[in-house]
C-alpha cells in the first residue's frame, strides 16, 4: 500500500506539472487576444468589471453541472463534491480570517510614530470617510522596499499599510495618492470579492485531485468508477482550475484599475498617483534587488499598489513628469501581462489620463 501511494503521489505530481504547462501554453498563445487596451473610462471599466464577472460565474455554474454529469449522482461522487467544497470553504475562510495577523507579522507592521506617519494616519481617516467607509488602521511596514497594500477581516479589521521604503522616496502628495488608492481596496472589498471567487476554482481543484488519486488506487466498479475515467476526469478539472486563476488574476487587474479611479477620483490628484506610480517603477527598474525583495512573497504581493519589474531601465527621479510621459508611451507585453496580478504601469498611467478628463 505504500508503494502504491508513492506511485500515486509521483503520477499525479507529474500529471499537474504537464497540465499546468499546457494551459500556460494555451495562455500564452493567446495572450494579445485575452489582454486589450487600458479601459477608455471610467464607465467601460465598469462595464469590463461586471463582463468578466457575469463570465466567472456563468463559467462556475457550467462546471459544477459538469461536475455533477460526470460524476452521476451516487453517493461516491457526491462525497467527494462535498468534502472538496468543505475544505476549499474552511481553508479560504482562515486565510480571511487570520491572514492580517499574519502580514502584521511578515512585514513587521507598527503604528505610526513620527508627526509625519500620524499625520499620513489622518489623512487615511480622512480618505476613508470622504470614501464612505469607517477609517481603516493606518500602519507602517518596517521593510525597505517601497510598497503600500490595504488587507483586513472580520476579526482584525481593515488596515492601509505602506512601507517605510515607500516613505523614503515620496513626497506627501504621491503618499496621500497611494493611500486613496488603498482606501479604494478597501471600499470596493477587493480582498473579499478575490477570495469569495476562489472558492469554486480551489473546489474543482480538490475534486481533481481526488479524482486522480482515486483512478491511481483502484477507483470503483461501473464505469464512472474506472481508473482511466476517474484519471481523465481529474485531470480536465485540474486544468479547468487553471483555467479559473487566470480569470481572477484579469477581474483583479480591473480592480487595481478601479482603485487607481478612486484615488484620483477621492483626491482630485490623477497626477499625484501617476508621478507615484512611475516612481516606484523607476524604483524597481535600477535595483532589481528591492524587486525581488517585494516579489518574494507571490500570495501577499497580490496586496500591493505595483507588481515590481525587474527590467533596467536608463533615467531616474531628475524629471519624474518626463518619466511619466515616456512610460504612457510604452509598449508592454501582453504576454506579460496575462500572467501578472497587476496591469503594466504603463497602461495605469494612460487610463489615470482619461479619468483625469472626467475631473476637467
Amino acid at each position: 500500500m505504500v508503494l502504491e501511494f508513492i506511485f500515486a503521489y509521483w503520477w499525479l505530481l507529474l500529471i499537474e506539472s504537464l497540465v499546468l504547462a499546457g494551459v500556460v501554453a494555451l495562455i500564452a498563445l493567446n495572450a494579445d487576444r485575452i489582454v486589450g487596451d487600458a479601459p477608455r473610462s471610467l464607465a467601460s471599466l465598469r462595464a469590463s468589471m461586471g463582463l468578466t464577472l457575469l463570465f466567472m460565474v456563468s463559467a462556475y455554474i457550467f462546471a459544477i453541472i459538469l461536475i455533477a454529469m460526470l460524476l452521476g449522482g451516487g453517493a461516491y461522487g457526491s462525497s467527494i463534491v462535498l468534502w472538496a467544497a468543505i475544505l476549499a470553504f474552511i481553508l479560504i475562510l482562515v486565510q480571511w480570517l487570520i491572514s492580517p495577523y499574519m502580514i502584521n507579522i511578515f512585514y513587521r507592521v507598527r503604528p505610526p510614530s513620527t508627526r509625519e506617519e500620524e499625520f499620513y494616519a489622518r489623512e487615511a481617516e480622512r480618505l476613508a470617510r470622504q470614501s464612505g467607509i469607517s477609517p481603516p488602521k493606518f500602519v507602517i511596514a518596517e521593510v525597505d522596499f517601497p510598497n503600500a497594500f490595504a488587507y483586513g477581516s472580520p476579526l482584525a479589521g481593515n488596515y492601509v499599510a505602506v512601507t517605510r521604503g515607500l516613505l523614503r522616496i515620496m513626497p506627501r502628495d504621491e503618499v496621500i495618492a497611494v493611500i486613496g488608492h488603498e482606501v479604494g481596496h478597501l471600499k470596493h472589498r477587493d480582498v473579499t470579492w478575490i477570495l469569495a471567487l476562489s472558492i469554486v476554482p480551489l473546489v474543482v481543484y480538490f475534486i481533481g485531485r481526488a479524482l486522480i488519486w482515486s483512478g491511481f488506487l483502484g477507483g470503483g466498479g461501473d464505469r464512472r468508477g474506472s481508473p482511466l475515467y476517474l484519471v481523465a476526469v481529474g485531470v480536465a478539472l485540474i486544468a479547468v482550475s487553471v483555467l479559473f486563476r487566470f480569470l481572477i488574476a484579469h477581474f483583479n487587474r480591473l480592480r487595481e484599475y478601479y482603485a487607481d479611479a478612486h484615488s484620483a477620483l477621492v483626491t482630485g490628484n490623477p497626477r499625484a498617483l501617476q508621478r507615484a506610480l512611475t516612481r516606484l517603477y523607476l524604483t524597481y527598474t535600477n535595483n532589481p534587488q528591492l524587486a525581488s525583495e517585494a516579489t518574494s512573497n507571490s500570495t501577499a504581493s497580490m496586496l500591493f499598489i505595483v507588481a515590481p519589474l525587474i527590467e533596467i531601465n536608463g533615467g531616474f527621479f531628475y524629471n519624474i513628469d518626463y518619466h511619466i510621459e515616456q512610460l504612457k508611451n510604452i509598449k508592454t507585453s501582453a504576454l506579460e501581462e496575462v500572467f501578472a496580478s497587476h496591469p503594466p504601469i504603463p497602461k495605469r498611467l494612460r487610463f489615470l489620463d482619461r479619468v483625469a478628463l472626467r475631473l476637467e
